[in-house]
């Protein structure tokens, strides 16, 4: 008789390797805790994105890892964002950033920051390991991998695996709310007319308000083109997103002119989006929740890696407060939201209102467009 493979035991265990998982892997790397980051995919691998990595991210990263900025210098794949250009009814808005800001492919950006954890002293990096099952034990959780092969315990566990991901399902009992939820397609294109590779462009038509369309330059003389549209307004109305994408570019006269002699590279390809326009569960007894699994993605920015890079450093200091205390429960770990809160979701609070009166109102986009040079507008929108 075979006898059955023991299951490791971790402190931690952090399922799903993208910024939320990798940033709390870093934040953790000198708690002396025995560490277990596990990702489905084998790295590098690609995730439909905007492709922006915001200044918020590289801030929180330096302030995680002192190393960063010196790795981050050697990381060729990526462009400088020194401003972005959002267009409606014929006006302009143009925003310089003052933080660091880059372009750089998911699949690049993913596996440079994947990179950085592993070979690290006390992490183990599994790569294409796909978790089908957690069950709770009497000190924390077991990781049932697909088909039950292997099994993996842990005191504390963080869920960094994205709005799809086991452990939003299976922690918080979550489920998809279309009203705060977006249905986003991306391709990449070369060819593009008038791009600056410092330069992103935000574009938003009244009839797909309030969704809009990106072209962010890449490496390498590409841009990474999108939509995303309220999944509550595709329902509705019956939008066909990848329909909706050409339609958008046929009504503007700017990108029709940009993309008149572009060519595709592959096929559109699409993603859900979970917005911060809601504050949902994402802590308990012996676990946190990250990244997209906690629904962190700005509403007005649609900007994800910030958040989740904030929400994996926070993550890490709440693990380390509960092994020092030796305090797992949800009481204790409640206040990691609680900081996450005041950090991002009080914010994301303010926009998703003044977000909902625009999207009834849409012809206050033209006010906001016409005043758009005021500052304290200029601070909303980033």
């Amino acid at each position: 008789m075979t006898a059955p493979i023991p299951s490791p035991q971790y402190d931690v265990i952090i399922i799903g390797a993208g910024p939320a998982g990798c940033a709390c892997a870093l934040a953790l790397r000198d708690a002396g805790l025995r560490i277990a980051v596990i990702d489905k995919h084998n790295f590098p691998r690609d995730k439909v994105c905007g492709d922006a990595i915001p200044g918020r991210a590289i801030k929180y990263l330096r302030e995680i890892d002192a190393q960063f900025a010196g790795r981050l210098s050697a990381f060729t794949e990526k462009l400088s964002t020194r401003r972005t250009v959002c267009y409606y009814n014929n006006k302009m808005l143009d925003f310089s950033w003052s933080l660091e800001a880059y372009t750089a492919t998911r699949e690049h950006f993913d596996n440079f920051l994947f990179s950085g954890i592993k070979g690290l002293p006390g992490i183990d990096t599994l790569e294409g390991v796909v978790v089908q099952d957690i069950e709770r034990t009497s000190g924390g959780y077991t990781v049932i991998t697909k088909g039950g092969s292997r099994r993996y315990t842990c005191t504390m566990l963080i869920g960094a695996d994205g709005i799809n991901g086991v452990t939003a399902r299976k922690l918080a009992s979550r489920e998809i709310d279309r009203k705060h939820h977006v249905a986003g397609v991306r391709a990449y294109y070369s060819g593009v007319a008038g791009m600056e590779d410092t330069c992103t462009e935000v574009y938003f038509d009244r009839k797909y308000l309030p969704g809009y369309f990106w072209v962010f330059p890449v490496k390498g003389g590409m841009v990474n083109a999108g939509m995303g549209i309220l999944s509550d307004d595709v329902v509705k109305r019956k939008i066909n997103v990848k329909e909706a994408f050409y339609d958008f570019i046929s009504r503007s006269d700017v990108l029709k002119e940009k993309f008149r002699n572009a060519q595709p590279l592959g096929t559109l390809q699409g993603c859900g989006l979970p917005m911060g326009s809601r504050w949902v569960a994402m802590s308990g007894d012996h676990f946190l929740l990250a990244g997209d699994a906690a629904s962190l993605i700005d509403p007005v920015s649609g900007d994800g890696i910030g958040n989740a890079v904030l929400s994996g450093k926070l993550a890490a200091e709440q693990v380390i407060r509960c092994f020092a205390a030796g305090d797992f429960s949800a009481a204790f770990v409640k206040r990691y939201e609680q900081e996450l809160y005041e950090k991002a979701g009080a914010d994301m609070r303010k926009k998703t209102m003044v977000l909902k009166t625009l999207a009834r109102m849409p012809f206050l986009f033209n006010t906001v467009f016409t005043i758009g040079k005021n500052r304290i507008v200029k601070k909303f929108m980033k």
